[in-house]
């Protein structure tokens, strides 16, 4: 017998539906993209089950005729190739043709269609790619496409499927970015019965001001408040940009939308030009949030990287790098001085005094273990306990605080200098893990709930991790299609900004299916422990110094911070003497 044979009709086209057809996400992801190319103004989705009991994609566009209907079902059907030389020049996105095909090769799918003033419409029944039934329906404008038990002759592919709530977030995260592209297209979106997303068509004559409204409904007012709108065109490409100033940015990476030509895209070199421009005002661990529309011409750009197109390869990297950073960079200068000359001359800072606070902020004393109750005195000597890191040789004694952020302390001749945030960062860290491992770490509830605001498709994201959250400290509900409801949060965070700081943080850690569940672990505790912790220009007394110093030497590792940065700097007798360029440290 050969060992090589050809692949029946069915194998085949599972395996070329497999390529497109990932997840519920992708199947409306391409149903979408019919839709619109097809003209629509109005497009409506209905899912149970997160997509996979059954998608309904319904619009209002220009139909088809009843040969097409069937066409369109057909391996190697479009409408929008004839020649090799038409894939350099595609300004569509795939009209009614190969992803129905790959849709149908998996789900049991209807198609119902019909042009304006037809007498009657065209309905095409398929199971697994084979078509079951065709026959005359019902007059109504547009089309309508219906995927039910998607992946049921591949039962293999839907166990590898997520839960609902993380499926249903895939789902309306298309939506979002759909409506990002097309502003001036009506969008709506029911889960079993129930409205759960709802865009107006934006029917503003400025483009600029469509798309930046569409941006504010997309993202929520929390997220949209001051985006800073810019605009550039050049011979072949036009570019608009909506920014987040930078004194407002956000503790996640996910609110960064890419869109080529109407296509949601994802792309490392415009992220990359992105940075370079909020390079001078960005701080450590804070991310802008963006939509970047660009119009390229079809030439310019390949798409056919992924059989998804969610990569692109652009002609010339340079050139669009350095367009995105130019026009960002410029945007956020002028922003700034317009928001200098807006508050006048700066006035003379007033000199505060302030009480030394608690080394660690937000929660009850026994909870938090404030540096309260701790009798000793600067030059006291202590023992060393065993197995103590180096730099702790007695006797020692604390020395001073250096730009309110350094605690200097003399051991034994030597020096060595702590830095107070990332000291007392590592010190809650490692609290909160011995607290995780023994059960969930101790919360507070609020009296009243603090009402979150997050893009629609963030929120099944984080309560798709309730129970994980749960044992972090957090409870938190749903509240309305595009909020959460927190009920209580861990013992140490004690302020509304850094509770949304978190919880935006956590949309990347705990909806990143790449990280390992203890990096998502580690990172979200690392966060906890980061908004709770002292900060640095926190004024510290010789008794909130030693505290810290002894609770640092118990820890696993003192050396660093949870999120990698020095916590310690020692330098021994022997070191300075060589500093100073002595022979040796003398005696003691």
């Amino acid at each position: 017998m050969p060992s090589i044979q050809r692949l029946s009709p069915e194998v085949s086209s599972q395996i070329a539906a497999g390529e497109v057809v990932e997840r519920p996400a992708s199947m409306l992801k391409e149903l979408i993209e019919n839709s619109l190319d097809a003209g629509a103004s109005r497009i409506e989705v209905e899912v149970a089950q997160a997509g996979k009991k059954s998608l309904r994609v319904s619009d209002d566009g220009h139909g088809m005729e009843p040969e097409d209907c069937a066409r369109s079902l057909e391996r190697h059907a479009t409408s929008k190739i004839s020649s090799l030389a038409d894939l350099d020049r595609l300004g569509t996105f795939g009209f009614r043709g190969e992803a129905l095909f790959a849709v149908a090769a998996v789900s049991r799918l209807s198609l119902a269609s019909s042009q304006r003033g037809a007498a009657a419409g065209w309905k095409v029944e398929a199971a697994a790619g084979r078509i079951l039934s065709s026959g005359p329906a019902p007059a109504a404008p547009g089309t309508t496409v219906e995927a039910r038990d998607l992946f049921f002759n591949t039962p293999a592919r839907l166990k590898f499927l997520k839960s609902d709530s993380y499926e249903k977030g895939r789902l309306i995260s298309v939506l979002e970015e759909a409506a990002l592209a097309n502003p001036e297209v009506h969008f709506s979106c029911k889960s079993e019965g129930r409205k759960a997303l709802l865009f107006a068509a934006e029917r503003s004559p400025d483009p600029v001001e469509s798309r930046l409204r569409r941006a504010a409904a997309v993202l929520g007012p929390d997220l949209s408040d001051g985006l800073i709108p810019a605009v550039a065109e050049r011979p072949g490409l036009k570019l608009c940009l909506f920014l987040s100033p930078p004194e407002r940015p956000s503790a996640s990476r996910y609110f960064q939308f890419w869109l080529l030509n109407r296509r949601p895209i994802a792309s490392r070199l415009l992220q990359q030009a992105l940075y370079r421009a909020y390079e001078e005002h960005r701080l450590a661990g804070k991310h802008p949030v963006c939509v970047g529309h660009l119009e390229l011409c079809p030439d310019s750009f390949d798409v056919n990287v992924h059989p998804g197109k969610r990569e692109v390869r652009f002609k010339s990297d340079r050139d669009i790098f350095e367009v995105v950073s130019g026009l960002a960079r410029s945007a956020l200068l002028k922003a700034q001085r317009a928001g200098a000359l807006w508050a006048g001359a700066p006035a003379a800072p007033a000199l505060e005094v302030r009480e030394a606070p608690p080394a660690y902020r937000g929660g009850p004393a026994a909870a938090l273990e404030p540096f309260l109750g701790l009798q000793t005195v600067p030059s006291q000597a202590l023992a060393a306990p065993e197995s103590a890191p180096a730099w702790f040789t007695p006797p020692y004694r604390y020395l001073g605080q250096i730009e309110k952020s350094y605690l200097l302390f003399e051991a034994a001749g030597g020096l060595f200098m702590l830095d107070q945030h990332a000291a007392a960062e590592r010190i809650l860290f490692e609290k909160l893990m011995a607290e995780i491992e023994e059960g969930p770490a101790r919360a507070q509830n609020l009296m009243l709930p603090l009402c979150v605001e997050l893009p629609a498709s963030a929120v099944p994201k984080v309560l798709s991790k309730k129970e994980r959250l749960e044992r972090l400290g957090f409870t938190v509900e749903p509240f309305g299609k595009t909020g959460l409801r927190v009920l209580a949060v861990p013992a140490l965070i004690g302020k509304d900004s850094e509770l949304k700081e978190v919880l935006h943080r956590l949309v990347d850690s705990l909806g990143d299916p790449v990280n390992a569940a203890q990096e998502a672990r580690h990172d979200a505790l690392a966060t906890v422990a980061c908004k709770a912790a002292v900060k640095a220009h926190d004024p510290l007394g010789p008794e909130q110094a030693l505290r810290l110093l002894e609770d640092l030497k118990d820890c696993r590792d003192g050396s660093c911070c949870p999120h990698g940065r020095r916590a310690i700097l020692a330098m021994n007798r022997e070191e300075l003497a060589r500093r100073f360029q002595r022979p040796g440290a003398p005696p003691l």
